[in-house]
């Protein structure tokens, strides 16, 4: 049983209410679960990614299903330009821009994310060799463009969704494409995990619930950092100021500096490059380190020097 308390907590009622809708399990749960707790306000985005010969079949599915249900549905079409961080990062930043197009201030948009997605997105971090800060759990509610990205149904497994479905007859789609083993993601979901869970039972679970315990170790720490640190945690740092601290510190105060301005967090060779440029060399007009991430949402960020100080800035 799915309680609805758990599922709106973090949803604002009296705001505009967008489900990204792509027809799938998750996506197809999450907007009949709002419909038949009578909430209002609510519109579905679905988004033809164009990748699949059934893209037109599944952009009819979701508009019948709405229109039985009485929401409206907004269809985007996209052209996917694959660049240098590969096809799921492509496909993600053109949703996210679509979703931002439609976010007012104060919206919100909500995703189907559940705890094997956490899993999963634990695992691929630590394969690819991240830091404590990859290894947290999503973010249940952030800003995105004007208005918020919501995931409501985080807290819940997999199978809670599909024994959802059946239990209510309701019909969804299957994307081939999820089954491809050649994007990462999509190897770990198929082979990774379910190899796991023969040894391991109900460890994409216990592998959520550690990426929450470390969020909230993170949180402990970041609010204690702060308060020590908090005149040099800013968009525009001092060099000199930095050279005069011991550099472990120096790392986290870069790092802190850059989520403050919602930018996706480098990777720790990343990290390095930036403190070698500015720091443990002369950095000048024309010094510039930047990064973006596949994994994450977060827009790519920069570092360039400007008046004797580390500028940060979206990339």
């Amino acid at each position: 049983m799915i309680s609805f308390d758990d599922l709106i907590c973090n949803i604002d009622l009296d705001k505009k209410i967008y489900v990204g809708y792509s027809g799938g399990p998750d996506s197809a749960a999450l907007l009949h679960l709002l419909h038949e707790n009578d909430i209002k306000n609510i519109e579905a985005i679905h988004i033809n990614h164009n990748l699949s010969s059934n893209s037109e079949k599944w952009e009819n599915h979701c508009k019948q299903v709405c229109k039985n249900l009485g929401i409206r549905c907004n269809v985007e079409s996209v052209q996917i330009k694959i660049d240098g961080d590969g096809l799921e990062s492509a496909a993600r930043k053109a949703r996210y821009n679509l979703f931002k197009k439609y976010l007012k201030e104060g919206d919100q948009i909500l995703l189907g994310h559940h705890s094997d997605d956490v899993a999963e997105t634990f695992l691929l971090r630590l394969f690819r060799g991240t830091g404590v800060d990859g290894l947290e759990s999503l973010v249940v509610k952030r800003r995105v463009g004007d208005g918020y990205l919501v995931r409501p149904l985080i807290n819940l497994t997999k199978m809670d969704i599909l024994t959802y479905l059946e239990d209510n007859e309701i019909s969804y789609i299957n994307d081939e494409s999820n089954y491809e083993v050649d994007q990462d993601r999509n190897y770990i979901r198929n082979t990774i995990i379910p190899s796991i869970e023969k040894r391991w039972n109900k460890a994409p679970s216990r592998i959520s619930n550690s990426s929450n315990f470390i969020k909230i170790k993170n949180q402990s720490y970041e609010i204690l950092f702060k308060e020590k640190f908090h005149h040099l945690i800013s968009k525009k740092i001092k060099v000199k100021d930095l050279k005069e601290i011991q550099e472990s510190f120096v790392v986290d105060i870069i790092r802190f500096s850059i989520k403050e301005e919602n930018i996706a967090m480098p990777s720790k060779k990343v990290i390095e490059e930036i403190i070698k440029t500015f720091l443990h060399s002369s950095p000048g007009p024309k010094s510039e380190v930047s990064w973006s991430r596949a994994d994450k949402e977060e827009s790519g960020g920069k570092i360039s020097y400007r008046d004797k100080c580390m500028c940060i800035a979206k990339k």
